[in-house]
């Protein structure tokens, strides 16, 4: 087996500037190690980074491990989440295990009061659509704050 520190072949990672999103694609399953190794590299790259936004591609994934998800959900979201990462796309596989394991994953973030906003799909392009407008939607916020920011309501002169 390769050294699990050849990424090349378990994902690839990239910024999409015009959505302001982490693109991450795993190119096969990996094990739980591997998965580990991998999603710590992702919070490594979008720390380094000015994304709001990020899209998982886990279509090449056939399930994840019991013991992986729960990691996932207690470790690695919260610190996905103080890494700035405010709505997560997952595109999944199209068959029902893909479905289920997205749906309950979704239910966890739904019970999380800190985690980014959700959305599981395994349409690349309703993923990538989501994003955007949840970026435009930050954006369109983050100027109406910097706007009254800069009103002088009150003069001490």
């Amino acid at each position: 087996m390769p050294s699990i520190r050849d990424s090349s072949r378990l994902y690839s990672m990239e910024v999409d500037p015009e959505i302001r999103a982490a693109r991450f694609r795993w190119k096969g399953q990996p094990t739980g190690e591997e998965f580990r190794y991998g999603a710590n590299q992702l919070l490594e790259f979008v720390r380094s980074r000015t994304v709001t936004g990020l899209i998982v591609d886990t279509r090449k994934m056939t399930a994840h491990q019991r013991s992986s998800m729960e990691w996932l959900v207690r470790s690695w979201m919260p610190d996905v989440a103080s890494a700035g990462i405010e709505h997560i796309a997952v595109v999944h596989g199209d068959d029902l295990i893909a479905r289920t394991e997205m749906s309950a994953l979704d239910d966890q973030f739904q019970q999380a009061e800190s985690f980014p906003f959700f959305f599981a799909t395994h349409s690349p392009r309703d993923a990538q659509e989501w994003v955007a407008e949840k970026d435009q939607n930050t954006l369109s916020f983050s100027h109406l704050a910097r706007y009254f920011s800069s009103l002088k309501l009150f003069s001490f002169s």
